[in-house]
């Protein structure tokens, strides 16, 4: 397929490009929201049985282990977030991209309302600002977790 310096010279290969354009950006976008979610998916898994461990070890008077389960949950939820940023911010990087595309089809077909999908709307937190806190929020629990069986 030849592609010519503007649309009015080759406009079925224009449309195929931009349709082809378009797929790319939105699988890739797609793919590493994917990603992020299925690594919150086994964080999720893998906090549930460190914390199952942790309950029988504080039961058993085993402080020690309960400690290194607590601080291995800090770990793992350090290096889950820093995955999971990774992902959202390669995801981001397709957005640009999407937004020319969808404002370019906007223009070819004369619908306005496609404009601005997934534009952040005045006023609401970003979603990343609340895992950031979600986070935040796991791993200070598990420091005190950790605290916790350190004290007794």
């Amino acid at each position: 397929m030849t592609v010519g310096k503007s649309p009015e010279e080759h406009p079925g290969d224009e449309t195929a490009l931009l349709v082809a354009a378009l797929e790319h950006v939105r699988t890739w976008r797609e793919a590493r929201i994917d990603r992020g979610l299925q690594v919150v998916n086994y964080f999720l898994v893998a906090i549930a049985v460190l914390a199952t461990a942790y309950v029988s070890a504080i039961d058993g008077k085993h402080y020690g282990i309960a400690t290194v389960i607590a601080l291995s949950g800090t770990t793992l939820t350090v290096v889950t977030y820093a995955l999971g940023r990774q992902q959202r911010y390669a995801a981001a990087a397709a957005e640009p991209g999407l937004a020319a595309l969808q404002n370019r089809i906007a223009d070819r077909l004369g619908i306005d309302v496609i404009r601005g999908f997934g534009k952040s709307h005045p006023g609401t937190v970003p979603r990343y600002h609340l895992s950031a806190i979600a986070f935040g929020l796991a791993g200070l629990l598990s420091i005190g977790a950790a605290l916790y069986a350190l004290i007794h």
